[in-house]
């Protein structure tokens, strides 16, 4: 579904991406771990091309994506992000929120988006929050619309950037009980977290990063289990004594 090959990024004299290959199968969930500054969020959005790579290929479902205009605009409604901050229209209601892209962006009808919209919000448990506007919500239910408002562009696959590492510790189950149920249903998913019980439970790969580079990457079992990376074993050790 995803491929990227030798991706490489910097900013300025800093080398933030050191040629990364990676590989996301259909309805494959690919979790990334490592330390800050390793490069997990710059790898999204370069996936996504909100960070335009120096160096490399995207490819989403064997189709290479071309540095155009007209080709990342039909990559982002073909593959959604989630991200750590939500980005909701304040002015805009929830629902409102929701149906936005569909509206804007696939020029769908109105009341087709709209009946479409408050279906998902059922989805993610917010079909009482329908007409608030999101200075109303805490932080779960703002991640919830965020995940909502992704779906309604009807994606591929999504990409998940550290989903509940703003929200409040009681926050975190909600968020994450929808992506569980996001992967039962089979989507496909790269999610950037330091929920590393929740790495365990969803992932079918584990891809560990440290400074700019895959350094390990395996089933969750043997990554948490059996690391084999003399960083992973240190970083992860780290991780369970916090």
């Amino acid at each position: 579904m995803v491929r990227v090959e030798n991706i490489q990024k910097h900013f300025g004299s800093l080398k933030v991406l050191k040629g990364i290959d990676l590989d996301i199968q259909e309805k494959e969930i690919v979790v990334i771990i490592g330390p800050s500054g390793s490069g997990k969020s710059t790898l999204l959005r370069c996936i996504n091309f909100l960070e335009m790579p120096d160096k490399g290929k995207v490819f989403i479902n064997q189709h290479e994506v071309k540095t155009n205009n007209h080709d990342i605009n039909g990559l982002r409604a073909r593959v959604g992000m989630v991200f750590q901050h939500f980005h909701l229209f304040p002015h805009m209601t929830v629902l409102e929120n929701v149906m936005e892209g569909p509206v804007q962006v696939k020029k769908i009808a109105k009341n087709k988006a709209r009946k479409a919209a408050a279906e998902l919000l059922e989805k993610v448990g917010l079909s009482d929050k329908a007409d608030e506007y999101p200075e109303m919500l805490s932080g779960g239910q703002k991640q919830r619309v965020a995940i909502a408002r992704s779906l309604a562009m009807e994606p591929e696959v999504i990409l998940f950037d550290e989903p509940t590492s703003a929200l409040d510790p009681e926050l975190v189950g909600e968020v994450i009980d929808v992506i569980d149920d996001l992967a039962r249903e089979g989507m496909t998913m790269a999610i950037v977290t330091h929920e590393i019980w929740f790495a365990r439970k969803v992932a079918h790969k584990v891809i560990v990063m440290d400074e700019g580079k895959i350094i390990e990457q395996g089933p969750p079992e043997q990554v948490f289990d059996n690391p084999t990376h003399p960083r992973t074993q240190q970083f992860l050790k780290q991780v369970f004594n916090e």
